[in-house]
């Protein structure tokens, strides 16, 4: 009787630490579909210039940083309370680091959705809808970064992850040819000066998204392979040097 009732609490404490590996992971999927959401509402507040809309994106900041006060009170649970090792304490740590990045790109698209009251400010003229082609371009982009990590996360495999980081490399030149166009409608009319400063904000925001998307991408590898790519001189990377993603 005492090892079959030592038998059933183990059984009942792995299923418990199941359960509770499971809800963490649901908060991920659940903030990162909020970040989608949050993202295409300020970009077509943006693209309508609707400052109501834009400062409603920025009133759900808060439901951001409570699934990440959230997945870190219970991370600090599970570790408290099962003491997990090898893998497990892998996959809890990096819930916990990829928690901490998706809140860094939700304060991002705060800025964005930001940036947009300025820019449609009544008491200013609307921006020319010319400069914002680099945001929408940049944006889109951005929000195939977070739907390549929500399947990622609901599927549990990597070879998004490397696609992923294909996609933070050119979400970097998007930028740079972002801000050649500013600085070339500068140098034609100075008055655009002002308006140019702000749309170079909102793409130094985007591209701290991608950022972010990328150490998401390789927390996830991390996770779920235990190849750790995070500390790679990706300056100095080719493509070539990440894993054929149609091979993972």
């Amino acid at each position: 009787m005492t090892y079959q009732s030592a038998d059933h609490n183990r059984q009942h404490t792995l299923q418990l630490f199941d359960g509770e590996l499971t809800h963490l992971h649901v908060l991920l999927l659940e903030m990162t579909e909020l970040l989608m959401f949050q993202l295409e509402r300020a970009m077509r507040a943006l693209d309508e210039g609707d400052v109501a809309l834009a400062e409603n994106v920025l009133s759900r900041y808060k439901d951001i940083k409570q699934y990440k006060i959230q997945i870190d009170t219970e991370v600090l649970t599970v570790l408290a309370r099962y003491c997990p090792v090898a893998n497990d304490l892998r996959t809890i740590i990096s819930t916990s680091k990829i928690a901490g990045e998706l809140e860094k790109i939700g304060y991002e698209i705060t800025d964005f959705a930001k940036q947009v009251t300025v820019l449609f400010d009544p008491r200013s003229s609307d921006p020319n809808p010319k400069l914002l082609t680099d945001i929408f371009k940049i944006g889109h982009l951005v929000k195939t970064m977070l739907g390549n990590l929500l399947i990622v996360f609901t599927r549990g495999e990597t070879n998004q992850a490397y696609i992923l980081l294909q996609h933070d490399r050119e979400c970097e030149t998007q930028l740079r040819e972002g801000i050649k166009h500013q600085l070339y409608n500068t140098m034609r009319d100075a008055r655009l000066i002002g308006r140019a400063l702000d749309i170079m904000q909102i793409l130094k925001a985007l591209e701290y998204c991608g950022e972010h998307c990328r150490n998401i991408a390789e927390n996830t590898i991390y996770m779920l392979e235990g190849i750790d790519v995070r500390h790679r001189e990706r300056d100095r990377l080719a493509q070539s040097d990440y894993p054929n993603p149609q091979a993972v």
